[in-house]
């Protein structure tokens, strides 16, 4: 993470992914959801709170996957 700083990155914290936006041959940007914690502690995902994001090229997180095969460019 700290070589992430180093180099500028943007860490927006609480957000699911949710759309890649492409032009039909590359990616464009990104669609995010909101997460936001409950009084019990449990985490619900607000549709309403959408964050779009230009972007060229998206680096999954540790553990996570790419499941559409159409996303792969």
């Amino acid at each position: 993470m700290q070589l992430a700083v180093e180099e500028k990155c943007e860490f927006i914290p609480f957000q699911s992914p949710k759309r890649v936006n492409t032009d039909g041959k590359r990616i464009t940007g990104m669609e995010f959801c909101r997460n936001e914690q409950q009084d019990d502690g449990s985490w619900i995902e607000d549709s309403d709170q959408i964050l779009k994001m230009k972007c060229d090229f998206v680096i999954s997180a540790f553990g996570s996957g790419l499941h559409n095969k159409d996303s792969k460019y």
